[in-house]
């Protein structure tokens, strides 16, 4: 009786899952822009692409695996940026992540230098790294009309500047 015991504990110990419990550091602050650039004909469609990865964060090192949460900080922003003194009119500027829809912010109408950094703004990037965090990577589309011709290259930049949180 002692062995089959015996035996029947070292095969549970065994078994034992052997992942050494790792250090992690406390929250770490970390920002990324992302930039479309670029250039279109009268009256255009268009859609461009960005994919945002969590590893994009280099601040996150080797940690990057063990992030469970990041909170957007006050700082991040949404901006326009007009390049040369071409008249610029993009019509339904919209971010959207792609395959969910319910993550989708309308920028309205921009014709100079825009910057957006509102708390609804804010509430949008949030939504975004929220959804970063839970599949690692995604991809933000870009959509607007222009409605005019733009020749020389405009930026829409999307800086999210985050705190992130570490569970094992």
């Amino acid at each position: 009786m002692f062995l089959f015991v015996f035996a029947v504990g070292v095969a549970v110990l065994s078994c034992k899952k052997d992942d050494p419990k790792i250090d992690l550091p406390g929250p770490t602050t970390a920002s990324q822009t992302y930039s479309y650039g670029f250039t279109s004909p009268a009256g255009a469609t268009t859609t461009l692409e960005r994919t945002m990865k969590l590893s994009d964060f280099t601040a996150l090192g080797m940690y990057q695996k063990y992030v469970y949460e990041g909170n957007v900080n006050t700082n991040s922003y949404i901006d326009f940026v007009k390049g040369a003194a071409e008249n610029v009119e993009l019509e339904n500027v919209t971010l959207e992540v792609k395959g969910n829809s319910s993550i989708k912010y309308n920028l309205g109408t921009i014709t100079g230098t825009e910057k957006y950094n509102s708390l609804e703004d804010l509430n949008f990037l949030q939504k975004v790294i929220t959804e970063m965090v839970k599949k690692k990577d995604i991809v933000l589309q870009l959509s607007y009309t222009s409605t005019n011709a733009i020749a020389t290259e405009v930026k829409l930049n999307v800086k999210p500047d985050v705190t992130f949180k570490f569970r094992q």
